[in-house]
């Protein structure tokens, strides 16, 4: 974190779940857009409270969660409501 020494990286590879490459696909959708920057994700990622407790792709989402909020652009109610209908529809699939 920050340039911090982190301990050894787990190479091995990681085919990514379809809830990983959805949480890629919106970063980069907001970066295009122009609504989070990469440093403003870094800043959410760095400061979540359970950092050290969450999987790369966890993070980000909790960041970008963070994100929408701070800027006003979505609140939590609306983003709960629309991972509970995803994972709905997933469950059903």
């Amino acid at each position: 974190m920050g340039g911090k020494p982190a301990g050894p990286i787990d190479r091995q590879g990681h085919e990514p779940e379809d809830w990983e490459r959805l949480a890629d696909a919106i970063n980069a959708a907001l970066g295009k857009k122009g609504l989070q920057t990469t440093d403003e994700h870094r800043r959410a990622i760095e400061s979540l409270p359970n950092y050290r407790d969450l999987a790369y792709y966890e993070r980000w989402a909790s960041a970008t969660e963070k994100l929408l909020v701070e800027k006003g652009l979505l609140t939590k109610i609306e983003i709960d409501e629309r991972a509970a209908d995803l994972h709905r529809r997933w469950e059903n699939a």
